[in-house]
């Protein structure tokens, strides 16, 4: 059912009833009730689910794991259904979409600022830069790239990036 929610979001449809997920998925509308007592929580376990697909294994050297974070943030939001989130994002008035997308982004944007909080914590990483801002620096090129340019930023583009990012906290 979670891949209905996905198919659906693809293909720009936020504002979707229940009923539309239980037609795509093929079960009744009851069987979604019984799981996701409203949308919210749908849509909620659907990102989670999306967004469990992006690999970040950590080697304990913040430089690689930065290089390993830009990469497989590129390569995930490079995916279709991610390009159209991201573009319904930038483009919608539905409040409530974006909430959830905000809300959902913050917790897995946690889990990018590990390596650098680690490497504060290590001292090998100056402890008054900002993590939070240093991963949205880093993610915030790759979605304009995606979104607006529509272009996926090339290997050399990622590069540059990294190098940038860790000149930043050198």
């Amino acid at each position: 059912m979670t891949a209905a929610v996905l198919q659906l979001i693809e293909a720009g449809q936020i504002d979707f009833e229940l009923q539309e997920v239980a037609r795509l998925s093929g079960v009744h509308r009851t069987t979604i009730h019984r799981r996701w007592p409203d949308r919210a929580s749908l849509i909620a376990e659907a990102l989670s689910e999306h967004t469990s697909h992006i690999d970040v294994q950590f080697t304990g050297d913040w430089r690689a794991d930065i290089r390993h974070v830009a990469f497989a943030l590129r390569d995930f939001l490079s995916n279709p259904a991610e390009v159209a989130m991201n573009t319904l994002l930038a483009s919608t008035d539905n409040a409530e979409f974006r909430e959830m997308m905000t809300g959902h982004w913050g917790t897995v944007m946690a889990v990018f600022q590990t390596p650098i909080l680690q490497a504060q914590a290590r001292g090998e990483i100056d402890a008054r830069h900002d993590a939070e801002m240093l991963v949205s620096m880093m993610i915030a090129p790759i979605v304009s790239n995606i979104i607006f340019i529509k272009q996926t930023p090339d290997d050399r583009f990622m590069e540059r990036l990294v190098a940038q990012l860790i000149n930043a906290c050198s």
